[in-house]
């Protein structure tokens, strides 16, 4: 059974993709990528000295960064061997990076291991140990006899000793059972994927649970099809979740469909939707600010669905540093060279309003303007209930910083919202003297609607506190500009400050706050305004204006023009 489509045709990578037009940028990147980590770069020890380094102080970068460049190594390898099978050192290389990947004493990354100094859990199953197995199997399936005997049975051996024997024994990793996020996608669809390729007379036995498990998927997802998590979540989690169904859609000759299903239909037109102003996107929760589509997954999508809009592959990327083999091969597999060639244009104006999300996306000629309700319990959560973003000129202006340093204390819930990126005070929504936003379901928004052109909620239950009793925010939009308002009814005494964050020094002239790129008026005589400035965890500064109500004032007003 063709599981891989026309990627298990040797001659769609030794004749389309080695001299097609359309693949020349896969080509490029392949080259640059083997110049730059394989052939010129020494062989790198995985250390245990690092490995311990998340248990001590927090740090997983360390560790990982070799840990990922193997696995960006062998996937390199491993289709270069295939564009150009009569080259020996790329099927050598690849062989050697198995080789040193089987000889992992673990394949789950430390931040995942629960108890790290203690004891390790060889058969932890985590996001990597899952992945490392997945491309493996679509390695030997790709590869096939020209893997060396001992390398093929490694594989097996190893895959089926860490993953698949563990899988079936533990029947309560939490991904499997309860999550709703990219966890439950990417371990089951990598788990899934590897028994239909290399165990497939284990897999409808086990399919029960990983249908159990891609349901929890599904239902992170409200029938909007926006990604609470974040566009790179989109990508991580859906991008695997395709790759499943697609997979199980072949491997069951039709009979399990999910793309038939509306709720997958309106997540696959989510990324499209995030763009604001040239690659910069809305970044709330943990996604990051510049958005590429991940092209195979794109084309994929747009085929199964009219909708899908895919702009020029100059919006795109292939892989990201991480080592995502399934990725890597369906950027060429789901290529499609009439979408590739007429892709369509990026500066329609556009509205997209996420009803169950209570998210607002909106594009004019002139910004892209983002806006949220929801709550403080949300996939990669931060305290951000109100938030806004306005982008121009391919700049995020008005910012929502996305996600800081990945470390033990970005995840841990009593240090997370200390840092400026999760806390409230990170984000361009009203504080209270030291009243922020509190983390939890509970602390979120209410009467939010979108109606007649205006964006409208009362956030004021983010707070958790009796004396802040309501927060009505709504905003209002011209072609040009996006207009502000914050009503306010609190207990007598209580500060309040409307807080904007800014990635442009802000100075205050001619009654506005005054940026490079935008200009934020105001009344003089109903608030006060302060400008400050701090370095965030990724070393950018960013600049607030806060603009403080004088006493007996109940409303402020701000247009961003």
């Amino acid at each position: 059974m063709n599981l891989l489509g026309k990627g298990n045709d040797p001659k769609f990578w030794s004749e389309e993709v080695r001299s097609k037009d359309h693949f020349k940028f896969y080509r490029d990147f392949l080259h640059k990528t083997w110049d730059e980590l394989c052939e010129n770069a020494p062989f790198e020890a995985l250390r245990y000295t690092e490995f311990r380094l998340y248990g001590l102080n927090g740090n997983r970068t360390i560790f990982q960064k070799p840990y990922y460049r193997r696995r960006v190594q062998v996937e390199t390898a491993a289709i270069l061997a295939l564009i150009y099978p009569e080259e020996e050192k790329y099927l050598n290389y690849a062989m050697d990076m198995i080789f040193a990947i089987c000889n992992e004493y673990i394949w789950s990354i430390p931040a995942h291991q629960p108890k790290l100094l203690e004891v390790v859990n060889r058969t932890h199953l985590d996001l990597f140990a899952c992945e490392t197995a997945y491309t493996l199997a679509e390695i030997y399936t790709l590869l096939g006899d020209r893997l060396d005997p001992l390398i093929r049975e490694m594989i097996k051996v190893e895959i089926e000793t860490r993953v698949v024997n563990s899988y079936i024994k533990t029947t309560n990793w939490g991904w499997a059972v309860s999550n709703t996020a990219n966890w439950a996608a990417v371990c089951t669809g990598s788990v899934g994927c590897t028994l239909m390729l290399l165990f497939p007379e284990k897999f409808y036995e086990l399919k029960p649970r990983l249908d159990f498990s891609m349901e929890n998927f599904l239902k992170g997802y409200q029938d909007d099809g926006f990604c609470a998590e974040g566009t790179h979540y989109w990508h991580y989690g859906f991008g695997f979740f395709c790759a499943y169904a697609e997979m199980l859609r072949t491997f069951s000759e039709g009979k399990y469909n999910y793309f038939e299903r509306p709720k997958v239909h309106a997540i696959a037109t989510f990324v499209q939707k995030m763009y604001l102003s040239g690659l910069k996107c809305v970044s709330f929760s943990d996604g990051g600010d510049t958005l590429q589509y991940q092209i195979g997954l794109l084309h994929f999508l747009k085929k199964e669905y009219d909708d899908v809009v895919v702009y020029s592959p100059e919006y795109s990327y292939i892989n990201d540093g991480c080592g995502r083999f399934n990725w890597l091969v369906r950027a060429a597999t789901w290529l499609d060279e009439d979408i590739y060639n007429n892709p369509a244009p990026d500066n329609a104006e556009a509205e997209y309003y996420g009803k169950d999300t209570q998210w607002l996306v909106k594009r004019t000629n002139a910004y892209g303007f983002a806006a949220k309700a929801g709550h403080n319990q949300e996939p990669h959560n931060h305290n951000d209930v109100g938030a806004f973003i306005i982008a121009k000129n391919g700049k995020q202006i008005v910012t929502d910083q996305g996600p800081g340093v990945y470390s033990q204390q970005y995840f841990a819930q009593d240090t997370r919202y200390g840092m400026i990126e999760c806390s409230s005070l990170g984000h361009s929504v009203p504080y209270f003297g030291d009243i922020i936003q509190k983390s939890g379901p509970e602390y979120g928004s209410c009467d939010v609607d979108f109606k007649d052109g205006v964006f409208t909620m009362d956030i004021a239950a983010a707070y958790g506190s009796e004396d802040i009793k309501s927060v009505k925010r709504s905003f209002t939009f011209t072609d040009t500009e996006v207009t502000l308002t914050d009503e306010f009814v609190c207990s007598e005494g209580i500060p309040v400050t409307d807080r904007i964050v800014l990635t442009e020094r802000p100075e205050i002239k001619d009654g506005a706050v005054v940026t490079e790129s935008i200009a934020i008026i105001y009344d003089a005589s109903a608030a006060s305004v302060s400008l400050t400035e701090q370095i965030n965890s990724k070393n950018k500064t960013i600049y607030f204006a806060d603009f403080t109500l004088k006493t007996g004032v109940s409303k402020l007003t701000l247009v961003f023009e």
